[in-house]
């Protein structure tokens, strides 16, 4: 039988599992594009203590985490890691990807993150030919991460421009202004955005 009166409690000093459900929280409320605000009231918890649970600085009870979870669509037992679920873990197997076709610019790509587009950081793959080039200067909020692969690309970066080759790795904030350009047949870079919803 449960005691609804116990409390989850967070760990202040070190990282254990005690920091796992509230860590776990907001990464499912950002998820859902959901403000501390909305979450506090949809769970009649002030929203002073679900930042600062968290956070990881302080608990709260069985029956509290009950209402979180059914607010955020999972379980408990999610919540403590004590299962994955598909609200927890996405998978994507190489043979289920699939590639299309870019409007413009000669290039493929393949979509790696949720498709319920409230996922950050969003992440895909690439996949380039020598003529493959961005038509557009490319900006947006966050951070834009860049690993290659195979083969090779030219970045165009405001006034500079860098080559990257398998194995190479370019991060930089996706305001400043940005064109890529393969110069190898068969590259394929994988490509992170990151930090861009965060709330």
């Amino acid at each position: 039988m449960i005691n609804h009166t116990s409390t989850i409690r967070q760990d202040t000093s070190t990282e254990t599992d005690s920091s796992v459900p509230g860590k776990l929280v907001r990464a499912l409320r950002l998820r859902r594009n959901l403000t501390l605000e909305q979450l506090a009231t949809q769970t009649d918890i002030s929203k002073g203590h679900l930042s600062r649970f968290e956070r990881g600085e302080k608990a709260v009870s069985i029956a509290t985490l009950m209402r979180i979870a059914q607010a955020l669509h999972t379980s408990v037992s999610s919540l403590l890691g004590e299962r994955v679920g598909e609200d927890i873990l996405h998978v994507v197997r190489a043979a289920d990807r699939q590639l299309r076709k870019a409007h413009t610019g000669n290039y493929e790509f393949a979509p790696l993150s949720r498709a319920d587009g409230n996922e950050t950081p969003t992440a895909f793959l690439l996949h380039l030919s020598a003529e493959s080039i961005g038509s557009e200067e490319a900006f947006h909020a966050g951070d834009e991460i860049f690993f290659v692969l195979s083969g090779a690309i030219e970045i165009e970066l405001a006034a500079h421009s860098v080559v990257l080759r398998q194995g190479d790795y370019a991060q930089f904030p996706g305001l400043v202004r940005h064109r890529l350009r393969g110069i190898e047949a068969g590259t394929e870079v994988l490509v992170v955005v990151a930090g861009g919803k965060e709330q």
